[in-house]
């Protein structure tokens, strides 16, 4: 009986270490989110980045957020810095398309929100640009 109950716990820790890591509390702090959506499944992917470089993915179909990599809180700082350069907080730009695409700053409770998708309305190059940089932190990890 011991062997048996031994087996089955080592059989649940290792199965247990190889799923993805789940998130289990929200961050507090500065987080720009962002992705895509719409299509023909309507599937949402949501990155999101947070000042301590942590990216983590909720795909709306799958519907748990993940741990999907992390980058240094230097690279980090520097795309929270382009974010504030870039004056997304004072933009009003909400056109989606079929399929869309958008970038979130949420700050103390705060969000601001840029979505874009539909072609009659060309996306300001300063969003283009941080969403750009935001999709190379997620392909190249």
């Amino acid at each position: 009986m011991k062997n048996i109950l031994l087996s089955f716990f080592i059989v649940i820790l290792l199965s247990s270490s190889c799923a993805s890591q789940k998130i289990l509390t929200q961050y507090a702090g500065t987080t720009i989110v962002f992705g895509d959506g719409g299509g023909f499944t309507g599937q949402i992917n949501e990155y999101t980045l947070s000042t301590d470089g942590k990216i983590t993915v909720v795909k709306s179909m799958e519907g748990d957020t993940v741990i999907l990599s992390t980058i240094s809180k230097k690279a980090a700082g520097e795309i929270f810095t382009k974010l504030a350069g870039s004056g997304l907080d004072t933009l009003d730009f909400k056109h989606p398309g079929n399929k869309y695409y958008f970038i979130r700053e949420v700050r103390e409770g705060v969000k601001h929100e840029v979505v874009w998708g539909n072609p009659e309305y060309a996306v300001p190059q300063q969003v283009e640009n941080l969403y750009t940089l935001l999709l190379s932190k997620i392909n190249n990890n």
